[in-house]
């Protein structure tokens, strides 16, 4: 695909870039194909990915196939024996974020790399996070990155994650367009409706569910105690048990979201439908699998890789499989799930990529069939007041990212959800990012 030979071009090219092309368009493909191409030419290998832990199986195969010829090593052991590969290796080391957190510091001495990728680069986002500085720490000659999502919550993230690629590019204070010029040389994104001709079709809907009566009164009952919960400083964990009441009251069986899944999942079994149920809350995805008389698989963080990679396995080619209850956090980003002709997203969550990206697990290059994506809201509940956040999200992506201006109201966030008024309140809900 043309798209796909324009974005390895751009990395075998540059010695430092932020690849962003949109969820599913193939980025893994695109920097093991320049990655190849450098040792073509240059015949010399010693490269590092970091990946999240769920990718790095994905990474391993997705090698076998576009360049079987190199080796590579999926880092594994203890601090010692980690070290011992990293600084003798000559070939392919596949890392985790979490090894290279807990094993590069600065007392310890690394051969630089003669290419360092890091995918799903947004992890670095957090100037302040131990992972962010290990990063740092890594020596290379050329530094790549892979992102779907290079900006989720304010400008600051784009300038964090050039602060490693390319020190002293941008600084914090840019504004979006200075922001834009100097990132442009060094950046490349491109949209599925851009490139993809061939990519199945998406149909998002957002289905408006009223509160059963137990649910609203349960709700009721703790909307009122909201002034209690803001003097004692848990508003964010106030906000956590409004959302958790819009799942299940406490009667789990009396669930208006549950009986519409319900419905939903009986109509896929009789079509041989594969789904995945999207939640940020594990309980919630326990109480659905004792709740419905249904198999489903689920994945979640407690698995280890090996798990993970079986339940995938078995969603993708296993005909009686259908239905995966999936973790937000644990399985949000990164895997191919082609298979599913579904997506449900249970409940909604502060970020707009976050949803996007749970998305794109089906809707990717691969999937033969249209892909439905079901976003739940409960109707007049905190679930309504979230999407207007989305939307101001959406609105600091597009002028830094996307470069589309749009007008906005940046109304008081909390004032939506929960009508108080609170100082600082944009602190507040960026520490609420931070548990998504």
């Amino acid at each position: 695909m043309i798209y796909q030979e324009i974005g390895k071009d751009a990395l075998y090219k540059s010695n430092t870039f932020l690849l962003a092309d949109d969820m599913g368009l193939g980025k893994t493909i695109q920097a093991i194909s320049a990655l190849k191409e450098r040792v073509l030419q240059q015949g010399v290998l010693r490269a590092l990915i970091v990946v999240p832990n769920s990718l790095k199986t994905n990474w391993a195969k997705e090698f076998s196939v576009w360049f079987p010829e190199v080796s590579v090593e999926i880092l594994n052991g203890n601090k010692e024996e980690r070290l011992f590969y990293l600084k003798n290796s000559k070939s392919v080391i596949i890392a985790t974020y979490e090894q290279v957190r807990t094993t590069f510091a600065a007392n310890e001495s690394v051969p630089p790399f003669n290419i360092v990728v890091f995918d799903e680069a947004q992890r670095l986002k957090n100037r302040s996070s131990s992972t962010f500085h290990a990063a740092g720490l890594i020596a290379g000659e050329t530094y790549w990155m892979l992102s779907g999502t290079p900006l989720e919550n304010s400008e600051e993230d784009i300038v964090n994650l050039f602060s490693i690629l390319r020190p002293d590019t941008i600084h914090k204070g840019f504004n979006h367009l200075e922001i834009r010029e100097g990132i442009s040389p060094y950046f490349l994104r491109r949209k599925k409706d851009e490139c993809l001709e061939e990519l199945p079709e998406l149909v998002e809907e957002d289905i408006y569910i009223d509160m059963t009566n137990n649910q609203k009164k349960e709700y009721e009952n703790l909307l009122n105690e909201k002034y209690e919960w803001y003097k004692s400083g848990n508003l964010l964990a106030f906000i956590t048990e409004l959302k958790k009441i819009c799942n299940f009251p406490d009667k789990v069986t009396d669930s208006a979201k549950l009986k519409n899944l319900n419905n939903i999942l009986k109509n896929k079994v009789e079509s041989k439908d594969k789904v995945i149920i999207f939640s940020q809350y594990v309980d919630t995805l326990k109480k659905i699998q004792s709740a419905l008389p249904f198999e489903f698989l689920l994945y979640d963080g407690s698995l280890s890789s090996d798990q993970k990679d079986n339940l995938v396995n078995q969603f993708q080619n296993e005909k009686d499989k259908n239905f995966l209850l999936m973790s937000l956090k644990s399985g949000g980003v990164g895997l191919n799930l082609q298979a599913a002709s579904t997506v449900i997203l249970f409940d909604r969550w502060w970020n707009p990529a976050s949803e996007q990206q749970a998305i794109a697990r089906a809707h990717r290059l691969g999937n033969k069939n249209s892909v439905h994506a079901i976003k739940y809201v409960v109707s007049g509940s905190i679930e309504e007041k979230i999407i207007d956040i989305l939307h101001n999200k959406e609105y600091i992506f597009n002028n830094v990212i996307e470069n589309k201006e749009q007008l906005t109201s940046r109304k008081n966030l909390l004032e939506q959800l929960v009508g108080l008024e609170v100082e600082d309140k944009d602190n507040i809900i960026k520490e609420g990012d931070k548990h998504d």
